[in-house]
């Protein structure tokens, strides 16, 4: 369990997912959002105090550094138990997984990423979107129809890539809503392979 737990991949893991997982907790609990301004209240207060009972303004200064240097060390180290937990419950999880599947569970470490070995999550994703999307017939197919239209319409290609302002003509502009298609078409694969990669990551850890 202790080299799992120690897995710096982990790490990397936990950076990808708690900023979207932050806000969508945000968002959706009343909770958090009144005890965050309750906090954030609480500060103002503290520091209206401060200057009202410090009249000397160095002291007063160094009784707010001190403040927010406390401030900035609460939050690492929140995050740091964050961190601890978000392994703990990986590692958990791997455990239940093996008590509930045993010996029938089919292992492939070699292709999961907890088993990767440089830890590098976007080196192993490119890796798995050339091996199960980017060589495949229709994801070749897409990428051969987008450069027959770039080719033949540059322009569309520099407003659809470069974000580059100019008119079009009607031909320039039914290009550039392919290669919207396209692109959106090729996106797609790409999510649906990550979904899949979730999921083997899942049963194979």
């Amino acid at each position: 369990m202790k080299p799992i737990f120690n897995k710096t991949v982990l790490e990397q893991l936990f950076s990808f997912r708690k900023e979207e997982f932050d806000q969508d907790v945000y968002d959706n609990n009343n909770e958090i959002r009144e005890i965050e301004q309750e906090v954030c209240e609480l500060s103002e207060s503290f520091i209206k105090h401060l200057k009202s009972v410090i009249s000397n303004e160095d002291d007063l200064n160094k009784a707010l550094k001190l403040f927010r240097n406390y401030e900035s060390k609460s939050s690492k180290e929140s995050d740091c138990w964050e961190l601890i937990y978000y392994k703990l419950g990986v590692t958990e999880g791997n455990k239940i997984s093996n008590e509930v599947l045993g010996k029938n569970k089919a292992t492939q470490k070699n292709n999961t990423f907890l088993n990767y070995e440089n830890n590098n999550f976007s080196e192993w994703l490119e890796e798995q979107k050339r091996k199960y999307c980017f060589d495949t017939p229709e994801y070749i197919d897409l990428q051969s129809r987008y450069r027959k239209i770039s080719e033949q319409y540059p322009n569309a290609t520099e407003v659809f890539e470069d974000l580059k302002y100019m008119e079009l003509n009607k031909e320039e502009l039914k290009a550039l809503i392919e290669l919207r298609k396209i692109d959106v078409a090729m996106g797609d694969m790409e999510k649906d392979l990550c979904f899949k990669l979730g999921m083997k990551e899942v049963i194979n850890f």
